[in-house]
């Protein structure tokens, strides 16, 4: 379900973006101090700032990936510790 609705929501995002792209045809002018880029459609200017957040934020997340993949290893092994224990502890026999 969660596939299906982030699928939804990405291609709603590409369409609107298209449609913001189309419709802003201005010049604008983009000026770092090291580089300056003119006569760009603002559209265009506003999918490439689109893209870059897209970038970062995937980035921020491949992190977060990482470390909830590490806890989860390790909970896993913790976890297949303790079973072992378990049923070595059930193997035991019962003294009174």
């Amino acid at each position: 379900m969660f596939r299906i609705l982030s699928l939804i929501l990405a291609i709603l995002m590409s369409v609107i973006s298209v449609v913001v792209v189309y419709y802003n045809n201005i010049p604008y002018t983009i000026d770092f101090n090291i580089i300056q880029f003119s006569e760009i459609p603002f559209g265009v200017a506003l999918f490439i700032a689109m893209i870059f957040g897209v970038l970062i934020s995937l980035f921020f997340l491949i992190g977060l990936l990482l470390s909830m993949r590490k806890k989860y290893k390790k909970l896993k092994k913790d976890h297949d510790l303790i079973n072992k224990e378990v049923q070595n502890l059930r193997r035991i026999p019962i003294q009174e």
